[in-house]
């Protein structure tokens, strides 16, 4: 009998109408080998890839934002605020990825609580990229009145680019994504997920 509101049929050896049977397969077909995942969610060359180019993202997007700062200054106008607070997000932006991919590679607990609790849709590929998305739209959303007008471009154009991929793993290779582990440095079996 199944346990106190499970239904019989997920425990087949007590469901008295289980309708599956072994399949003869001739003895050809054999299981894949299981996989050795002790380097912490870093298995596959594709995540490795992903988060090498994160890295570069955060810094040309941390980079647009300083220059773009600089040529506001510069210019001593006062009539658009536009841009300045576009740069400054674009640095927070920056900062949070950066920080983020950096946990990935060495826990930091404190920070991880934090971001985890804040920022949790950053702690999954899915997450990520549509994160990625989102900020891409931002840099081009500066357009034609950006200072850096190439560095603009180039940034947006990446994160897109690279947004999409992270998209691209999770639905065309989900055993390169099932071996994604976010970082888990601080936290306690009590602690929420907050992951998508």
């Amino acid at each position: 009998m199944a346990g106190y509101g499970e239904p019989g049929w997920l425990n087949p050896q007590t469901d008295p109408h289980a309708a599956t049977q072994e399949a003869e397969t001739g003895g050809t077909i054999k299981a894949p080998p299981p996989t050795n995942n002790d380097e912490g969610g870093k298995g596959s060359w594709t995540l490795v890839a992903l988060s090498f180019a994160d890295f570069g993202l955060a810094v040309m997007m941390g980079g647009l934002g300083v220059l773009t700062l600089i040529e506001v200054h510069n210019r001593k106008s006062t009539k658009d605020i536009s841009e300045p607070f576009l740069a400054a997000y674009m640095i927070m932006f920056a900062t949070l990825l950066f920080s983020y991919e950096f946990m990935w590679w060495m826990p930091a607990p404190g920070i991880n609580k934090s971001l985890r609790r804040n920022f949790g849709f950053m702690y999954g590929l899915r997450g990520k990229g549509l994160y990625l998305i989102f900020v891409a739209f931002l840099c081009l959303g500066l357009g034609k009145d950006a200072s850096v007008r190439e560095l603009n471009w180039a940034t947006g154009i990446a994160y897109l680019i690279v947004g999409c991929l992270h998209i691209l793993v999770v639905c065309s290779y989900p055993e390169v994504a099932i071996q994604y582990v976010a970082p888990s440095a601080g936290l306690t079996a009590n602690d929420p997920e907050n992951v998508v």
